[in-house]
């Protein structure tokens, strides 16, 4: 996490640096230990201390109310809108890297850190499999049963789309599509086209039961309205559907892979 110095700590809140040292002293209980460190050592403060410290420079005047001020940051109220703006305008979501990267805490995007489409599918998959065993877990979890079914067939469009490109098929709408059926249709050809087999009717049935109760892909993205009766999901049958799913994708593109490397 980045730390700001007393002189960073003025200029962002247009202020002088003794201020901010005053203001240390006086409400050192509510900042990090090192805004007040021992002599001879430099001043360093957190996000969170901006937030302070801005709370702070609001209500000092003259003769700053002292009780007051600590009632509010008793209440965290320095936590809240607008003192909390520095955690997006100091500390942005996305940002290059620099030496307070936390290896561990982090994911980098972009460049390099590029994800395949094979990568991505098996991450929702993954997500929806972590979402349903602490929706069953923990029977107040309800609220992650729509995300984890969104995953699902999310993960089960991106293994349908990886396999198509790379078996070298066109996608319907240049890839912009969220149809698992006619995604369905052409792969069940092309491994026919490929393989000489037809896939096994569990993961046909799979793909269009997907396609039909959710045939945008909206239904468990945004809530919207199911049209049809009351319908039930046994979660742990998905979950093992799912992970039949999942690996048969991946056996696939490896025997593809091979054979190209064969030929």
């Amino acid at each position: 996490m980045k730390r700001y110095s007393a002189s960073e700590v003025a200029r962002i809140l247009q202020t002088d640096k003794e201020q901010i040292k005053k203001w240390s002293f006086h409400f050192s209980e509510y900042l990090n230990p090192k805004a007040n460190p021992e002599k001879g050592q430099v001043r360093e403060f957190s996000i969170e201390d901006l937030c302070t410290m801005s709370y702070i420079q609001m209500y000092w005047d003259e003769n700053p109310d002292m009780e007051n001020i600590r009632y509010g940051l008793n209440a965290e109220e320095q936590f809240q809108y607008p003192y909390n703006d520095f955690f997006t305008s100091e500390y942005p979501i996305f940002r290059e890297y620099s030496d307070d990267i936390h290896e561990k805490r982090v994911w980098m995007f972009g460049g390099m850190g590029k994800a395949d489409t094979l990568f991505l599918a098996d991450s929702y998959k993954k997500g929806g499999d972590t979402l349903i065993d602490s929706g069953i877990k923990d029977e107040d979890n309800i609220h992650f049963f729509y995300p984890a079914i969104y995953n699902y067939r999310h993960s089960v469009e991106l293994y349908l789309k990886d396999i198509l490109v790379t078996m070298d098929v066109q996608l319907p709408n240049d890839g912009i599509t969220h149809n698992l059926r006619a995604l369905g249709n052409l792969f069940k050809d092309a491994i026919l086209l490929k393989f000489n087999v037809v896939p096994p009717k569990w993961s046909e049935m799979f793909i269009y039961s997907l396609d039909e109760f959710d045939p945008k892909g909206t239904a468990f993205r945004y809530g919207l309205e199911i049209e049809v009766d009351e319908t039930f999901i046994d979660l742990y049958h998905i979950k093992e559907i799912m992970n039949r799913f999942s690996n048969s994708m991946h056996r696939i593109k490896e025997r593809y892979n091979t054979l190209q490397t064969e030929d």
